[in-house]
């Protein structure tokens, strides 16, 4: 009598745990990933100094070589809290999708009478836009005071960086500086592109209270 042999299955792998951890890195990916900006090219001039700007509560102002002012802060939260500050002190309403547009703009030069159109276009129509910059005057009383305001009030820990293009005008600088003071704010890092040292140069790292 013949031996009985068992048919042959084809393999059969389970992937039901292999889905399963490409959806988490998927998950991890879209939740940590960092949307392109349409930040304004800056060409900030170069320095010797060895002190770091810090990489996370700050909020950065900067001024492009037309003199156009542009404000951001890095955290998604502090900016949604920023701009419900912003309305409820100018008595605008912004809808959830407003809010969570704006929540990805790292860095914004849109005026308060237009950032709500702004921020109603697509994604491609919004990147188009050539940003006016933020009005800034010289009695410290403008939009910008508002916004330092607002994202201070979001996380008083902020700390605050000034980046100027090398072709901006000193009365820019000057109007800004007006606006920090309005807040009693005399205290704040710059952001340069690093330069060599001259030899035997000696930096002092200094720390922030």
């Amino acid at each position: 009598m013949g031996k009985v042999r068992p048919k042959k299955h084809a393999p059969f792998t389970d992937m039901t745990a292999m889905t399963d951890v490409a959806f988490l890195l998927l998950t991890f990916f879209i939740m940590t990933a960092t949307f392109k900006s349409n930040d304004a090219e800056i060409n900030t001039p170069t320095s010797i100094s060895q002190i770091k700007v810090p990489d996370d509560k700050i909020m950065v102002i900067s001024i492009d070589k037309d003199g156009k002012v542009y404000f951001g802060v890095d955290a998604q939260p502090v900016r949604v809290a920023m701009l419900d500050n912003i309305a409820q002190t100018k008595g605008i309403t912004f809808t959830d999708l407003e809010r969570n547009k704006f929540a990805l703009q790292t860095s914004f030069g849109i005026p308060l009478n237009q950032l709500k159109p702004w921020l109603n276009m697509s994604k491609d129509q919004m990147n188009e836009v050539k940003q006016p910059g933020i009005p800034v005057d010289s009695t410290g009383t403008s939009e910008l005071a508002d916004w330092v305001y607002a994202a201070r009030k979001a996380d008083p820990m902020l700390r605050i960086a000034l980046k100027g293009d090398n072709l901006a005008k000193f009365p820019v600088f000057k109007d800004v500086l007006a606006n920090l003071q309005s807040q009693n704010i005399n205290k704040f890092n710059l952001i340069t592109g690093s330069e060599a040292a001259p030899a035997g140069f000696a930096s002092e790292e200094t720390t922030e209270e």
